[in-house]
C-alpha cells in the first residue's frame, strides 16, 4: 500500500467520523430540525477530513507494523553447550 492510498482511506474515514460526530453536535448546538444536522455535518467533515490524513496514515503504519512482527518467524535460540561442559576436568591422583 503506498502513501497515496493511505492518505485517500484515511481522508475517508475522518470525513465518515467528522461528518456523524458533526451531525450529533450540531443538531444539539442549533436544535432546529435539518439546519444543525447540516450545518454539523458539514463542519464536521472538514476537520475529521484534516485531522484523518494526518492521525489516519499514522495508524495505519503503526497497525502493519503490528502485524508484520506478529507475521515475522522468531529468531533461532542461541545454541547452549552440552551439560558438564564448564566442569573442569578430573585431575589423575
Amino acid at each position: 500500500m503506498d502513501e497515496v492510498d493511505k492518505e485517500s482511506i484515511s481522508k475517508t474515514a475522518g470525513i465518515s467520523a467528522g461528518m456523524l460526530g458533526g451531525a450529533r453536535i450540531g443538531q444539539a448546538v442549533i436544535p432546529i430540525p435539518v439546519v444543525g444536522s447540516f450545518a454539523g455535518a458539514v463542519l464536521g467533515g472538514v476537520v475529521g477530513s484534516e485531522v484523518g490524513k494526518r492521525v489516519g496514515k499514522a495508524l495505519i503504519n503503526g497497525a502493519t507494523a503490528f502485524v508484520d512482527t506478529l507475521k515475522a518467524t522468531p529468531a533461532e535460540p542461541a545454541a547452549l553447550p552440552p551439560a558438564g561442559a564448564d566442569d573442569e576436568p578430573a585431575s589423575p591422583s
